[in-house]
């Protein structure tokens, strides 16, 4: 009994001190994760210290390094108020940023319905939106016989195929049609020309003959009733095809059709000054493959991300002020990040979404063609996007808060005082360069805006932001050659 006893004894105890080097051990572990823990929470700590206060990370020291003035400039000491003025105008520029966001979604949503309407699946015909608002007036296969040029025969020795006619009528007043060939496979890429004119007219019509090699349709128009009417307000009209390209032992097919507008407000359209009714209705028969559908999306997508940022910085810094009542130096590395990821991009953001929508033959002169309202003049620039703009601009030039000048010493000179404002110009035609450049581009075409007076305030800042782009690195480059 005694040995059992203790043979118990020690296997019970075994057990117990099994269980206890068990818990001890789960113990320790918790203990790692929380040391592990502490020491990363103490490293985040210690970087953020190092970011803010390190010499190393002063965007003032490196603009002036940059630029080579550290003798004219020196880092400016943010105090209390600019932080909260720099609050401000983030609240204010994140209130513009909202409703642009809000703006280009509604367009997207107004566009992407009147798409589905107009040309979805069930409104085309091979590769043409036939919605309401079209008719197909014309669609004729032609084929051409094989030219009778062989390898023997020199190459200019070949045999010009015949014209092939057509004919069609149309209802649209004034009349307004979408003409076009399709090359059909193997022969893809043939050239052809289409002549088309009006029956009876004496100067043979206004429609300027179509050319072209491949795939390609245009929106053709009179922008006056027709010469010869008939019982109906029909119009009729008499063409041509001609195969121009030369192909050797192989039957080329070209498909030719026309496709009749049926829009009850055609000549509002046309009165629309700000829209080129041509190419709106081509772009929009294209389905979203032209470039500003694509853009004005991507632009909505920027806008997204551009507000988080603004969100994000805007409550770091609300924090550190509301805590701490200072925040100069985090502000100032701040101010940097933001002009990389956001300001200059938005910049961007702001003329791809202008460009897209209110191009001659952009979004909204696509809309056009459905909608009235949207024949109405309609400018760019109107408060709210010209109050983003500017806050925009103003959040890009915060980088100027960085430096200040160094005080005036006896020796110093005229030279001195006007090279001290170059850098600053330069680093303001830098900060804004995107709308500049911008302006330059869209100034006529898309804001209406053709004053001489626009081209030089959008011109200068242009000149100096893409020189200051351009010089700095070549000069840097060059210094270390030498």
């Amino acid at each position: 009994f005694g040995g059992d006893s203790d043979g118990a004894g020690g296997g019970g105890g075994g057990e117990l001190g099994g269980g206890g080097d068990g818990a001890t051990a789960g113990a320790y572990g918790s203990v790692d994760l929380e040391v592990a823990a502490s020491e990363a929470g103490a490293w985040l700590r210690k970087t953020a210290h190092w970011l803010e206060n390190s010499e190393d990370t002063d965007p003032a020291l490196c603009i002036s390094r940059c630029c080579e003035c550290e003798e004219d400039f020196k880092p400016r000491r943010i105090k209390a108020p600019f932080v909260l003025a720099w609050l401000v105008l983030q609240a204010m520029g994140m209130l513009f940023q909202a409703s642009m966001f809000y703006e280009i979604w509604g367009h997207l949503d107004t566009f992407e319905a009147a798409l589905a309407a107009n040309c979805g699946p069930q409104h085309r015909q091979q590769g043409i939106c036939l919605g309401p608002s079209w008719n197909l007036s014309y669609s004729q296969v032609f084929e051409f016989p094989p030219t009778m040029s062989t390898e023997e025969q020199p190459e200019f020795d070949f045999v010009i195929p015949a014209d092939r006619t057509l004919s069609f009528e149309t209802l649209s007043q004034p009349p307004t049609f979408l003409m076009g060939v399709e090359p059909l496979p193997p022969n893809q890429g043939a050239g052809w020309k289409l002549v088309v004119t009006e029956q009876g007219a004496n100067d043979g019509g206004s429609i300027p003959p179509l050319l072209g090699h491949g795939k390609k349709y245009s929106v053709a128009s009179t922008r006056a009733p027709c010469v010869r009417p008939e019982p109906g307000g029909r119009c009729h009209w008499t063409g041509s095809v001609v195969l121009t390209s030369k192909f050797y032992s192989e039957t080329v097919s070209l498909h030719a059709f026309v496709v009749d507008s049926r829009i009850a407000h055609l000549e509002d359209i046309h009165k629309q000054p700000q829209c080129d009714f041509e190419k709106s209705w081509q772009n929009f028969n294209e389905r979203g493959n032209g470039s500003h559908h694509q853009v004005l999306i991507n632009a909505w997508r920027a806008a997204a991300f551009f507000l988080l940022v603004s969100v994000a910085c805007m409550g770091i810094m609300v924090r550190r002020f509301f805590f701490y009542v200072e925040g100069g130096k985090l502000l100032s590395r701040l101010i940097v990040v933001k002009y990389a990821i956001q300001d200059i991009p938005q910049q961007l953001c702001i003329a791809a979404y202008l460009y897209g929508w209110y191009a001659s033959n952009g979004l909204r002169c696509q809309m056009c063609l459905f909608h009235p309202v949207h024949c109405d003049d309609q400018y760019p620039l109107h408060f709210s996007n010209l109050m983003l703009c500017i806050f925009t601009m103003l959040s890009a030039c915060a980088n100027q808060l960085l430096i200040q000048m160094k005080p005036k010493s006896r020796h110093s000179d005229e030279e001195e005082e006007f090279f001290q404002c170059c850098v600053r110009f330069s680093l303001l035609s830098a900060s804004t360069l995107p709308f500049s450049t911008a302006t330059l581009i869209l100034a006529g075409p898309v804001l209406q805006l053709r004053s001489g007076t626009v081209y030089m305030l959008a011109g200068i800042p242009a000149l100096f932001g893409w020189s200051a782009c351009l010089c700095l690195p070549m000069a840097a480059a060059c210094d270390e050659d030498m």
